[in-house]
């Protein structure tokens, strides 16, 4: 017998941990699950800047049905201002946000004299900043949790399924 609504929530919500960069949340429709995975400024001798991004996976569990389904939302800035030689500077920044499925997997790195980070826990000070995202990493064991409860993904009609449902 598959888990109650309440039990699903439940045993996805054991999952969090201090070590991870990312926090399941009970939600009037299932399941949140947050990582904001990279908060940086940084400053060197010819350019600063700041990177923000964060993800949100929503989960809708049907208690009806014993089935999950998920939708994702993955936004993105980031603002520099350089030097452009010649005593100019220019200023620029971009936002993009996407919503729906993805799979995706992101490494960065810089230098800067001045950078800093904000995780989990807490602010870095330092000469450099990376970051590492992987939506795997967070899907993985949400999901393998409420298969474990007897839970399956939604089942989608021949139309879903022919064209990524």
């Amino acid at each position: 017998m598959p888990d109650t609504f309440e039990q699903a929530q439940a045993r996805v919500l054991a999952l969090n941990s201090d070590e991870l960069p990312f926090v399941y949340q009970a939600a009037p429709y299932g399941i949140q699950a947050v990582w904001k995975y990279a908060d940086v400024k940084w400053a060197a001798i010819t350019a600063a800047g700041t990177i923000d991004a964060s993800y949100e996976l929503r989960v809708t569990l049907d208690p009806a049905e014993s089935q999950w389904e998920f939708d994702e939302t993955d936004t993105q800035s980031e603002s520099r201002i350089r030097s452009t030689g010649g005593g100019g500077f220019s200023i620029g920044g971009s936002t993009s946000t996407f919503k729906g499925r993805e799979t995706r997997k992101t490494f960065s790195f810089g230098v800067g004299s001045a950078a800093s980070t904000t995780d989990r826990q807490g602010t870095h000070d330092g000469f450099t900043y990376g970051y590492a995202f992987t939506t795997d990493e967070i899907k993985e064991p949400l999901i393998a949790a409420l298969e474990q409860g007897g839970w399956e993904p939604k089942k989608k009609g021949f139309f879903g399924k022919l064209f990524g449902g």
